[in-house]
């Protein structure tokens, strides 16, 4: 196994974080599968109900005795789910979408890293200010709500600016070349999403899994729209778009955003109402730009072992050069 200066700061034997998802895309039973292969499993809070929260936190625990981290929206922050965090005393404590302000000094408080995820250079800054343990730099190859700066441009930096904090990289990571290049661009470590989602273990659909092994990447596209139909997060904070797989839903209101705006009430009920009914594939399939390179659906176990592999692989082999 490789090992990296973030295997110390969050106490795991792997430098790769799953991700913290929102809605269904996140569970106890999905965060501890990660953890016990040695990565870091997360929590989202994202679009999730305080007792789906509660029960999570509660519930990895009993699930796995290795590190995990729980993840808070600070422009949709719930306080009462954030203070069952703090009670919880995870080892570690992310934030995203917004400047977390005086809840890191909360969290460093009852002993728990912090993660601040960012997507400028100035809202990295601002994390280290802050006095966050790791910043993670998120390309808007990414899946989910992200910025406009790519991995490849946002990274190096990022690292430059906040040195000597370890800085991971996320966004358009699928396999270990991208966590090999990761590592040559400064990062000690890489946050992944999208592959992960595409695992047996993960909390979603079979269809949306479906999904994302069958997509180019042209597929997943920023669905401005959304920010029409439910403002929260992503016109507060950092200010983000999400991206999402097309789907029939968006692809339609993406042409009518001045009525969506007027609808966004009954918009976001058909949203919810569509995953509550199974039928999550026909309006929002949060991916990234990775799905056209995820082929398969396997287990978290076998796609951790696959990425470290290959991350070895390539970094044993070191830039290789055609001439012709």
């Amino acid at each position: 196994m490789f090992r990296t200066a973030l295997c110390d700061v969050l106490g795991i034997d792997v430098p790769i974080i799953l991700a913290a998802m929102g809605g269904g895309a996140t569970s106890a039973e999905f965060a501890a599968a990660a953890s016990n292969e040695g990565v870091l499993g997360s929590i989202g809070s994202l679009f999730r109900t305080n007792a789906a929260i509660k029960r999570d936190i509660d519930v990895v625990k009993e699930l796995t005795n290795r590190n995990f981290a729980v993840n808070h929206i600070p422009p949709t922050l719930d306080a009462d789910a954030f203070r069952h965090t703090l009670a919880a005393r995870p080892a570690v404590i992310s934030f995203a979408l917004g400047d977390p302000g005086d809840l890191v000094r909360q969290a460093h408080d009852v002993g728990s890293k912090v993660m601040i995820q960012v997507t400028t250079v100035a809202q990295a800054i601002e994390a280290a200010e802050r006095g966050a343990d790791v910043i993670i730099a998120q390309g808007g190859e990414a899946g989910g709500y992200g910025g406009i700066v790519s991995t490849m441009a946002l990274v190096p930096q990022v690292v430059d600016v906040v040195l000597p904090i370890p800085v991971v990289a996320a966004g358009g990571i699928f396999d270990g070349r991208g966590i090999a290049a990761a590592f040559m661009l400064g990062a000690v470590g890489v946050n992944i999403g999208t592959r992960f989602l595409a695992s047996k273990e993960a909390p979603i659909e079979d269809e949306w899994k479906a999904a994302i092994a069958l997509a180019q990447s042209e597929d997943a596209v920023k669905v401005e729209v959304l920010n029409d139909i439910q403002p929260l997060p992503g016109t507060a904070g950092y200010g983000t778009v999400a991206r999402s797989l097309r789907t029939p839903f968006m692809d339609a209101w993406s042409t009518k955003r001045e009525e969506a705006r007027r609808e966004g009430g009954r918009l976001w009920a058909e949203i919810r109402a569509s995953v509550r009914d199974g039928r999550r594939h026909e309006t929002l399939l949060t991916a990234g730009q990775t799905s056209g390179g995820i082929k398969e659906i396997l287990s978290v176990a076998e796609i951790i072992r696959q990425l470290s592999a290959e991350a070895e692989t390539a970094l044993s082999r070191g830039p290789t050069f055609a001439s012709r």
